[in-house]
């Protein structure tokens, strides 16, 4: 953590590329603007990023970082991203009085009005195994959990990270896949419900070139 002053400037300078990304690239596809827990896995982060920015910039949004240096990046990315967006710190996994009081904090943000973000596999993995967290949200939110994909051209993964990221660059062209939304009834147990959104991200994602 003695570099950790640098995910502050890291983070601008990351968002100040993605804002050109913004710019300069092409977004097709279909990209609600309904309130929902916007649900995608974690190698779309950018992806996410951009086509909120093109698409749903004026509106509120809430997302989570980690803590620590690469937490301060995303932190800041976020902050300096252009977009409406309340940023949330993760607590530790093995702390679950603490997640379930991260998970009631977010749903709130959801009564002003804001969408939520969540990478079903993030923060750390495994690549494309679902856990509960975006079902728990849309259970305290209300909110329905709606499935994206992405496809990238030209097509570049960081293939050394564990998610394997699609890295946009200017003038790319990204092609939006919305799935299925799932619903969450109140009270209702969410484990059952992993699959059905590891599924339904999975068929989305499929294996198409780019994905």
């Amino acid at each position: 953590m003695r570099l950790a002053w640098l995910g502050g400037p890291l983070g601008m300078a990351l968002a100040l590329y993605l804002r050109l990304v913004v710019r300069t690239c092409r977004v097709s596809g279909p990209a609600t603007r309904d309130q929902v827990v916007l649900a995608a896995w974690h190698e779309y982060n950018m992806l996410t990023f951009i086509v909120a920015r093109k698409r749903r910039g004026d509106l509120p949004h809430a997302s989570f970082s980690t803590s620590g240096f690469r937490g301060a990046v995303i932190t800041s990315m976020l902050k300096h991203s252009g977009t409406r967006v309340e940023v949330f710190t993760l607590p530790p996994p093995e702390d679950r009085a603490a997640g379930r009081a991260l998970a009631l904090r977010m749903a709130r943000t959801a009564e002003a009005g804001a969408s939520l973000i969540v990478t079903p596999d993030g923060p750390f993995g495994p690549y494309r195994i679902a856990k509960p967290g975006a079902l728990i949200l849309a259970r305290e939110s209300g909110l329905p959990v709606q499935p994206w994909a992405m496809s990238l051209r030209p097509a570049i993964r960081l293939r050394g990270r564990w998610d394997r990221q699609l890295l946009p660059i200017p003038f790319c062209r990204i092609e939006m896949v919305e799935g299925q939304r799932i619903a969450v009834p109140p009270r209702e147990p969410v484990r059952g419900l992993v699959a059905e959104v590891e599924a339904e991200l999975n068929r989305i994602s499929g294996t198409r070139p780019g994905l």
